[in-house]
């Protein structure tokens, strides 16, 4: 991450490497686990709400196991993913 990622970017980032499995689900290629490994996590700039949207992204993956498909306006459950993250 860096001063200029957003939720949309990060998204985009994170969602090349899974596949559709059935209906709204999605995981990676086969059978794997997915580790996502996010190096300076403390970087990218509060938005005008004074939030990070890349990390409120994040931590809605964490808790909810889903993240929201902007064209189709439907919510995709993202299975069979790890993230790693370090900060400063």
């Amino acid at each position: 991450m860096n001063y200029y990622t957003d939720a949309n970017l990060l998204q985009m980032n994170l969602h090349q490497n899974l596949e559709k499995k059935a209906g709204t689900r999605y995981a990676p290629f086969g059978k794997y686990t997915l580790i996502y490994f996010i190096d300076d996590l403390n970087m990218p700039k509060l938005d005008d709400y004074n939030t990070q949207s890349a990390i409120a992204l994040l931590r809605q993956h964490k808790d909810y196991e889903h993240w929201y498909d902007k064209g189709k306006l439907i919510q995709l459950q993202i299975m069979n993913t790890l993230i790693v993250s370090a900060m400063n």
